[in-house]
């Protein structure tokens, strides 16, 4: 018996020498997959700068009419992947706005917020709300601060608390702490089967704390072509897109996109005024009717888009910007968004109530 294990020596070793390979292999394809899937948004962020005051942080400067030729409704998506830091911003907007949510998710729940009562919705709201502690706690320190023996995260900018972790509270309580210390809207959505290509994504879950001329309750536990069916070419245009956009996303990818109108009034909170209905007669402004100085605006909205790693949930973040036609106007970019107003087309200019502002915004802006 020795003697066989002796002549047998060169082949286990190529035995062991196999298997071990063949471990390493797989382990390396492994990390490498598991690496080019891993969210980016599970990380600890680059820390803002020692010198950074939300007070003196100017809004991001959003202008999606501008250097359009023409007005194309597609995704229009850029990846920022690369700077994951940039995801959600402290601006001189933040405590004002963190504010306003609070109120309106005070004053309007059946509107405002939702969290669909399964197991799997828990689970991404969970995760997700993780993931927004870690990057407030990493991304700025020297506003979020945690307290260790009770588990609470102050925000010393709003003198909110709330946890750092998601297993003390509801998953509404979850989206109510979230909805008053950020600035963006939140969007989770789940498929029934996500393994079926064709299945649609619903909306299990979010908080829209400034809806823009519509109720988000329309839209609770419905898919995307339910809460799509206003919306002017989403049938013809973006259905078939955003579907494959959203079977395809990625924890590693950041996406973001941007959508643009004007108000005429100051508020945030809209659950009708912004868009045109199905037989509406749209009343056309007259010069005037419109405030330009106080009560005009650019409502822009950026919106976020990636996959949960743990719970596979899509996630949309959205930040709403007002700024003031009249700051467009001085920073010479008159002729560009008439050019942008006038591109629209018919449809979605009556679904964007151009018919009431644009011939009073383009004659201010052209003065």
């Amino acid at each position: 018996m020795q003697e066989l294990l002796v002549q047998n020596v060169p082949y286990l070793w190529l035995l062991v020498a196999g298997l071990t390979l063949a471990y390493s292999i797989t382990k390396w394809y492994t990390i490498t997959t598991d690496k080019a899937n891993q969210s980016i948004l599970v990380r600890k962020f680059p820390a803002i700068g020692n010198d950074f005051d939300w007070k003196q942080t100017k809004p991001l400067r959003v202008r999606p009419f501008e250097n359009q030729k023409n007005f194309n409704v597609n995704m229009k998506i850029i990846n920022l992947a690369k700077t994951p830091e940039d995801w959600l911003l402290i601006e001189d907007t933040y405590l004002e706005q963190t504010r306003l949510r609070k109120k309106f998710t005070e004053m309007y729940p059946n509107h405002t917020y939702f969290s669909y009562d399964n197991e799997i919705t828990s689970a991404a709201v969970r995760e997700f709300y993780e993931i927004v502690t870690n990057y407030l706690l990493t991304r700025y320190p020297q506003y979020f601060k945690y307290n260790w023996w009770t588990g609470m995260i102050t925000n010393q900018i709003n003198g909110l608390t709330f946890p750092k972790h998601s297993k003390s509270d509801t998953p509404s309580q979850l989206i109510l702490h979230l909805a008053a210390n950020i600035e963006e809207d939140i969007v989770i959505l789940l498929k029934d089967n996500p393994k079926d290509p064709e299945g649609e994504y619903i909306y299990r879950a979010g908080v829209s704390g400034f809806p823009a001329g519509f109720d988000p309750s329309h839209g609770y536990n419905k898919p995307l072509s339910y809460i799509h069916g206003p919306v002017p070419q989403y049938p013809n245009r973006l259905k078939l897109s955003m579907g494959k956009f959203f079977n395809n996303l990625k924890p590693k990818d950041l996406w973001v996109r941007h959508n643009w109108s004007i108000q005429t009034h100051t508020a945030y909170f809209s659950l009708d005024s912004n868009h045109g209905r199905d037989g509406e007669k749209i009343k056309q402004l007259r010069y005037d009717e419109i405030d330009f100085d106080n009560s005009c605006f650019l409502r822009c909205e950026r919106q976020i888009l990636t996959r949960l790693p743990k719970s596979k949930a899509n996630i949309m973040t959205v930040r709403t910007f007002l700024t003031p036609i009249k700051q467009i106007k001085a920073e010479g970019l008159g002729e560009e968004l008439c050019k942008g107003i006038d591109g629209l087309p018919d449809d979605l200019a009556f679904y964007k109530k151009r018919g009431a502002w644009g011939e009073a915004v383009k004659q201010y802006l052209r003065e």
